[in-house]
């Protein structure tokens, strides 16, 4: 048995070793062209549904870029401009369409200085969908991945940025 694990290792079938480096580089290679919700999004869609209304975006957006800024430190972006917010009034019926990007008066949602993966404060998996929590923030923005697999494998490496980028874990807790 050793020399069967010998021989793969020989051969490069070994999983490389996890780091901070090969998670931003991995999230960088599968996170664009997935969906993404900001959670700017989500407390647009939390105002309408205190207003008694349904929100939601149609499409929602592509993200574009997940590159690596500096260690720990990634771009979420994605396009909004093809995006629109579609509002109703479950009572009546009646509804509103307005381009997302003009409501916020940019085509991009996300910093293109990027985020710390220390700041990232709760994550969680549901389905294909990936919750981050920001420091600070009482909402989720949402990661939304092809299929549950891809999903389990961004959360991984969300959580593995999120643990090794704590400023804090220093302290042992």
């Amino acid at each position: 048995m050793a020399l069967v694990m010998a021989g793969a290792q020989a051969r490069g079938d070994a999983a490389p070793q996890r780091s901070v480096a090969g998670a931003q580089e991995f999230l960088r290679q599968v996170l664009p062209g997935n969906r993404y919700v900001s959670t700017l999004m989500t407390e647009i869609l939390e105002k309408a549904r205190r207003e008694g209304l349904r929100g939601s975006y149609e499409p929602l957006p592509l993200i574009v870029d997940a590159g690596p800024v500096a260690e720990c430190r990634s771009m979420l972006l994605a396009d909004i401009e093809p995006t629109d917010l579609v509002v109703r009034d479950p009572a009546t019926g009646e509804g509103a369409v307005s381009s997302l990007a003009d409501l916020v008066s940019d085509g991009m949602v996300g910093s293109p200085d990027g985020f710390h993966f220390g700041s990232i404060r709760a994550l969680r998996q549901s389905g294909s969908r990936v919750h981050l929590r920001f420091a600070g923030e009482q909402l989720d923005a949402v990661v939304h991945m092809e299929g549950e697999e891809i999903a389990a494998r961004v959360y991984e490496a969300f959580d593995y940025l999120r643990r090794h980028c704590d400023p804090a874990a220093a302290t042992g807790f």
